[in-house]
């Protein structure tokens, strides 16, 4: 038997660990090596230093010890069973008699099962040769033919996961893997002593998914691949309760950069394919069955009740756990059973809950839009969409394809996000215990169960994210230095971004938290330092809200930015009580009372609690002051300028009482000044008492299946209207009170909304408010003059506009119920029924339609009379006389018509007017020009097959190649990109620096015999 040592981390010189083998094994081979390429890498140089492949290679840490017969028993035993590999029994170093490792098992997604449990006395149970899935790499024997077949251990593994691949690789050969109790070795496992938890965990994870996708088949690859992502996703989710999260972030970031390692594993598997000999299913037959890590859990779990049986001391500390992982489970187990009706049926179109289709949401017809520059909300404009719905196309790619799945999910897991966000806040400065009770206040809280009753999407938008933004204030007020400090601004941009091209009223909500916050720090006397980083945060976020989102964000940089932002509220002013606002819920439910015993650790928080956690008590109390003197002076009326809608308000609120929650439990559970201050415990156990009992609202709304959703919504009552009727294309006007209207909104005076929209059924593309021009300016003339009763002739001066329907909603089933009634501006209905080009076809105690028999197609070719007309501007023209049609045509998708045999003549467009907009006749392109005061219209002077369409401004092209790059720059920042972009297709294959200037080989020609190691 011939020894090699590699002394790793060291010049060439002699050392002092050199000399203490030397008085060992005279006779050992001993190479330098500097630095320390791993041990992968590192024994694979043993092929090259060794000739020979009649022999056997026994690689081994320098933290193991064999027993004397060790060597020759595993050889006498490979020889026997005709084995590949085999490695001895491990036993605890300080104690031989518990067992470490007599093999190990793995799944097909590669998680380790330990045949043995933690601290598993050594009875001779497991002295049975048998086969294994793989053996730990600190002791294997290896036939030395075997080693160079397979190409050694992976050069791209140096650590962590080495032993997985290679032995994974030895089935493929062919080659069995043993185990040989009979040799027996003692192991210090002192590697996870010498690195961290988050490096093992890092570089385990990752390693693990490369050999899963290289080594699995090509029929079991597709399902491995989302066994990986699926079980990692269920990892986070329980890491977050059970103290492991940042190990499963871990393993989800790996699972899913497997992407960015295709052109690696395409070429490992080529690499591999040559001595691919064993079929897919004989290794699976030899991997464990199910998933190892749920086994592990479930093995885990019965040592736990042997412990508690038998009353051991380890068993004291088990309640705190169960009581963090019980009542989380608990609470998204009630999320999930009350949202069971949106699950099985789906959303409701209530509200701002408009329906995904296919048609139109799909994520090319969604990228087609965008690129195009033509935004098809209102009357449709050449301005560029939302950025809303580039990320809309790209989370549609994510479900692959399923969007009615997609809005299910955005709704209940908007939820779920906002409650472990809620849990992150305090991350670092509470325990679990409290944190537990500020997550269960803040699912508690009416307020997003109410927004999805009523479809409020940018309540349950804020909802999610507004905790995710406190947790930033509390990382930027540690200070952050450096790259740390890069990256947290730069998630705040991303974050920010993504968030407000949802919900644009998020900036508001961002900045109105962040006053509270730093008020709350003032007060407190926080060091100045913190409350400038949260200042400075904020000033970056709303900076980088505005540059990610332009162009799109530019149409809010208007003289009525604050009506863009926050929208049209048309709430009665006085009539709602403090109280019942209070409860977070309107008055929807009686019971709903019981949720201001929410408010009760805000009061009893600041008279109890001392030290550190008093800062967080002001903050929480801050949040919830600010908040409900706001909604309080607009209940009032003593705010003239809109305010948001109460319940974006209540969302600020509900953040408050969950951290204040929070500090009065950490106060209670946490804090050993607590014993000082006993006479306050009365006081704290009243205020958990309330926690509790407003728990209650919560429970009673999941009762529901559907947090309270209408069965029937006014979308559905509208789609009775025509969708591209050979008549031509038409507009719809919505109008009365902003609450019930199913799009967003443009003010027409103090009680009254307006909104326009397409003809065919209203989709999610409709949620985002275009920007105001001429032609809704020329609606909002037309309804004030039939709502004042100025003229009965509104039908006329809405027929240039393609108005054939006005739709006015009274009952919507959400914010205004049958038994909570809201009633129609005061001389809406009186106006309109007063006009005679209106005609009155659907009348009903929730909606009320309107036909303007008066009303032109949206794409016509007008007679010789009404091409004159078309020339004028102003109200007196649209009146003296009616539009007169000689053609309809018809139109394809958001702007472009069908090709269409025309005369000469003028065509007109109602559709503001812009150069870029082209009317093709045949070969020849027709100069658009503007009619009745904003619309378009083309006089062609020529017959032939027309086509309308747009044309993309290369201006557009540009700053949407823009607006891409700084997504990729603030992406990177955030995540390190560069790092990623290092994995793609790289082979970190570096040769091994050896200290001596000629290689010693060592041959399997001598005659050392194995007896006389």
């Amino acid at each position: 038997m011939q020894t090699l040592f590699f002394m790793t981390g060291m010049a060439s010189s002699p050392t002092a660990e050199n000399d203490i083998i030397r008085q060992a094994l005279p006779a050992a081979v001993i190479r330098q090596v500097e630095g320390n390429p791993g041990y992968g890498p590192l024994m694979n140089e043993v092929g090259r230093l060794v000739k020979g492949e009649s022999g056997f290679f026994c690689f081994m840490h320098d933290d193991v010890a064999l027993e004397s017969n060790a060597i020759s028993t595993m050889i006498e035993e490979m020889f026997r069973s005709n084995a590949g590999v085999v490695g001895p029994k491990f036993v605890m170093w300080d104690d031989i008699t518990v067992l470490q490792s007599v093999g190990l098992g793995a799944d097909r997604i590669g998680d380790i099962d330990s045949i043995v449990a933690q601290g598993e006395k050594d009875q001779e149970q497991h002295d049975a040769v048998r086969d294994v899935f793989l053996l730990p790499s600190a002791c294997m024997l290896v036939r030395a033919d075997l080693f160079r077949e397979i190409g050694g251990f992976s050069p791209d593994i140096p650590l962590f996961g080495e032993d997985l691949d290679f032995c994974w690789r030895t089935h493929l050969s062919g080659a069995r893997v043993l185990v040989v109790p009979a040799a027996r070795a003692r192991h210090r496992k002192e590697m996870s002593v010498s690195r961290s938890v988050s490096t093992m965990s890092a570089l385990e994870a990752r390693h693990r998914v490369r050999t899963v996708a290289t080594l699995s088949s090509r029929i079991q690859l597709p399902i491995v691949l989302m066994q990986l992502i699926v079980m990692a996703i269920a990892r986070v989710v329980i890491g977050v309760f059970n103290g492991t999260f940042r190990q499963a972030q871990v393993s989800l970031r790996a699972s899913i950069a497997v992407i960015f390692d295709v052109r690696y594993i395409v070429r490992r598997r080529a690499e591999v394919r040559p001595y691919r000999r064993v079929s897919a299913a004989e290794i699976h037959d030899l991997q464990s069955r199910g998933s190892a890590r749920l086994w592990a859990f479930i093995r885990k779990r019965q040592t736990r009740v042997q412990e508690i049986s038998g009353l051991s001391a380890k068993s004291l500390v088990s309640p705190k756990s169960r009581f963090v992982g019980i009542t989380a489970l608990t609470v998204i187990a009630l999320i999930v059973i009350g949202s069971r009706g949106l699950i099985g049926g789906g959303v409701a179109s209530v509200g701002d809950f408009l329906p995904l289709r296919s048609a139109t949401e799909s994520p090319t017809a969604l990228i087609s839009s965008v690129v195009s520059g033509w935004w098809q909300a209102g009357f449709g404009q050449a301005s560029a969409n939302p950025t809303g719905i580039v990320l809309l196309a790209i989370a549609g790619v994510g479900v692959l394809g399923r969007l009615g799945a997609l809005q299910m999910l955005s709704v209940v897991g908007a939820l779920v996000v906002g409650c472990v966000g809620m849990w992150q806040v305090a991350s670092g400065f509470f325990s679990s215990r409290a944190r537990i009770v500020g997550f269960l206040v803040y699912a508690a809280v009416p307020a997003p169960y109410v927004a999805i009753a009523q479809g409020r999407f940018g309540v349950l938008t804020c909802y999610a994210a507004l905790p995710w933004l406190l947790r930033l204030f509390v990382r930027v007020g540690q200070r952050p230095v450096g790259v740390q400090k890069t990256q947290v601004w730069a998630l705040a941009v991303l974050f920010g971004a993504v968030v407000a091209a949802f919900a644009p009223i998020f900036v508001i909500v961002a900045l109105f938290a962040s006053a509270a916050w730093m008020t709350a720090d003032l007060v407190s006397r926080v060091r100045w330092q913190a409350i400038v980083a949260v200042l400075q945060l904020m000033f970056v976020l709303v900076v980088g809200i505005i540059v990610l989102n332009f162009p799109w964000s530019g149409g809010f940089i208007t003289s009525d930015w604050w009506q863009q932002l926050v929208g049209v509220q048309t709430m009665r002013s006085g009539h709602v009580g403090i109280a019942t606002l209070a409860r977070m819920d309107s008055g929807v439910i009686a019971i709903s009372v019981l949720a201001l015993g929410l408010y009760v650790p805000v009061i009893v928080g600041l008279l109890i609690v001392r030290g550190d956690k008093l800062v967080w008590a002001a903050r929480s109390a801050s949040l919830v002051l600010f908040s409900l003197i706001a909604v309080a002076l607009s209940n009032a009326g003593y705010v003239d300028v809109a305010m948001p809608e109460y319940g974006i308000l209540f969302v600020v609120v509900a953040c408050g009482l969950s951290l204040a929650a929070a500090t009065m439990s950490s106060f209670i559970f946490d804090d050993q000044a607590i014993n000082a201050y006993r006479w306050w415990k009365p006081l704290a156990s009243v205020a958990l008492a309330c926690i509790v009992v407003g728990v209650l609202p919560a429970l009673v709304l999941s009762s529901n299946g559907r947090w309270g959703q209408p069965k029937v919504s006014l979308a559905q009552l509208v789609a009775q209207l025509p969708t591209d009727p050979a008549s031509g294309d038409y507009n719809v006007v919505y109008v009365g009170r902003s609450e019930v209207l199913p799009l967003p909104a443009m003010r027409l005076n103090d009680q009254t909304a307006f909104a326009v929209a397409d003809d065919g059924e209203l989709t999610l593309r409709d949620h985002w408010l275009a920007p105001t021009n001429a032609l809704t300016d020329s609606v909002a003339q037309a309804l004030d003059a039939a709502i004042s009763q100025e003229t009965v002739r509104c039908g006329r001066l809405l027929a240039s506009l393609g108005v054939r329907y006005l739709v006015v909603p009274i009952i919507d089933g959400a914010a205004s119920t049958v038994d909570q009634p809201l009633e129609a501006p005061v001389g809406l209905l009186e106006g309109l029924s007063l006009q005679l080009d209106f005609r009155r076809v659907y009348t009903a105690n929730d909606l009320v339609i309107f036909e303007n028999m008066a009303y032109a197609p949206s794409l016509t070719k007008l007679d010789e009379a009404s091409a004159v007309l078309s020339q004028q501007a102003g109200t007196d023209a649209l009146l003296s006389s009616q539009l007169q049609v000689v053609q309809v045509l018809p139109r394809i998708g958001d702007i472009a018509s069908r090709p269409t045999p025309v005369e000469v003549g003028t065509i007109h467009l109602v559709a503001p007017f812009d150069d870029h907009l082209v009317l093709r006749v045949d070969n020849s392109d027709v100069i658009p020009r503007v009619a009745f005061g904003g619309t378009t219209a083309f006089d062609s002077p020529v017959a032939g097959t027309a086509t309308l369409d747009f044309v993309t401004p290369w201006n557009h092209v540009v700053l949407l190649l823009v607006q891409l790059i700084l997504w990729v720059l603030v992406i990177s920042a955030t995540f390190n990109l560069k790092r990623i972009k290092s994995r793609i297709g790289v082979r970190r294959e570096k040769p091994v620096v050896l200290g001596e200037s000629s290689d010693s080989v060592l041959t399997f020609n001598k005659q050392d015999g194995v007896g006389s190691q």
